[in-house]
């Protein structure tokens, strides 16, 4: 989605880099910094427990747009890193440059305990615009700072997973899916996902691995978003259609907890300018009308997707293929 300002910005882009890594006082080695990612791993550290981060960073932007615009006066800029686990946010106003015009510096001091899962980084400059401060200009793409007790991971999320052979299950009648690798049951009370023991390498591909070759983290990526993201939109399905409408014709979120908390999630990235009573009247109105479910299912499909990060991992996933074929030529 491209955000609309009501006056102007940047052309050009924002950019911002992460110099250094600093942990409890020692360097942190560049093999947890990936700019191509770009993501900084602090997940794949071996220590267990350390008490503060200090990254050091530099936010660029056109320094030419910024001096020839009129409008735009004492350009500055800052970090933003948003933990949305933990609800935690922090903003930093970075340093100018006074050498290089368009350029900022700053360290960020992140304290372990602050932080759980995953957090996003970005910069952003501002200016005073029309008289009015601190209005956003640019901003720049997101770098994730990856902790090393990360949530589970999108193929659980909040549902049951439970590893079951297919073809010699009788109690659950997953006998007659024996060659599917994962199938979902959306009981009443709380959908399960079950996934087959008994397709070959499924679970050794799904299992939790600190290393893997890349080909093998591009298909372990690719396989657990592809199964969440076929749980999202089914259960999204599910729960709208349990929506009940009485006779004042004002739905009723789902009686199931679970359901409620599915389109309460992918509602803000479906009808991004609605609230959630308002999502629901319209998804509702939607899914039974002709022209309307199509609209539906065209705003479901890419919510599902950002939901389980399907974009991101396919990123990574190009780079590490990119780099292993780009390592096997230089071996050669």
């Amino acid at each position: 989605m491209i955000a609309i300002f009501p006056y102007e910005t940047l052309i050009g882009d924002v950019r911002v880099s992460v110099d250094s890594v600093v942990i409890d006082g020692k360097p942190l080695s560049t093999n947890y910094i990936d700019p191509d990612f770009p993501e900084v791993a602090f997940r794949d550290l071996d220590a267990d427990h350390w008490d503060e981060a200090r990254i050091d960073i530099t936010v660029t932007a056109p320094a030419a747009e910024l001096a020839g615009h009129s409008n735009w006066v004492d350009p500055k800029a800052a970090t933003q890193i948003f933990c949305s686990h933990t609800n935690t946010r922090r903003v930093l106003t970075l340093t100018p440059d006074l050498h290089t015009p368009g350029r900022w510096h700053g360290t960020v001091a992140l304290t372990r305990d602050e932080w759980y899962g995953r957090a996003t980084l970005r910069a952003l400059v501002t200016a005073t615009v029309d008289g009015v401060a601190h209005r956003v200009v640019g901003s720049s793409d997101s770098w994730t700072l990856s902790f090393d007790d990360l949530p589970p991971s999108p193929v659980h999320g909040s549902i049951a997973v439970q590893w079951v052979d297919f073809a010699n299950d009788a109690e659950r009648g997953l006998k007659k899916f024996s060659e599917d690798p994962h199938h979902l049951r959306l009981d009443p009370d709380a959908p399960v996902l079950y996934l087959n023991s008994g397709f070959q390498g499924l679970e050794a591909l799904l299992g939790d691995r600190r290393r893997r070759p890349r080909p093998e983290q591009a298909m372990h990526d690719s396989t657990r978003v592809g199964i969440a993201n076929d749980a999202w939109q089914a259960m999204f399905v599910n729960a709208l259609d349990a929506v009940e409408i009485p006779d004042d014709g004002q739905p009723e979120w789902p009686a199931e907890e679970w359901k409620t908390v599915v389109l309460k999630t992918l509602f803000p990235r479906i009808y991004e300018n609605l609230g959630p009573d308002d999502a629901l009247i319209e998804a509702v109105q939607a899914r039974r009308s002709g022209e309307g479910s199509g609209d539906l299912l065209e705003r479901l499909l890419p919510a599902a997707a950002k939901q389980v990060g399907a974009s991101r991992l396919l990123r990574r996933g190009i780079v590490l293929l990119e780099m292993d074929a780009e390592t096997k030529e230089m071996e050669q």
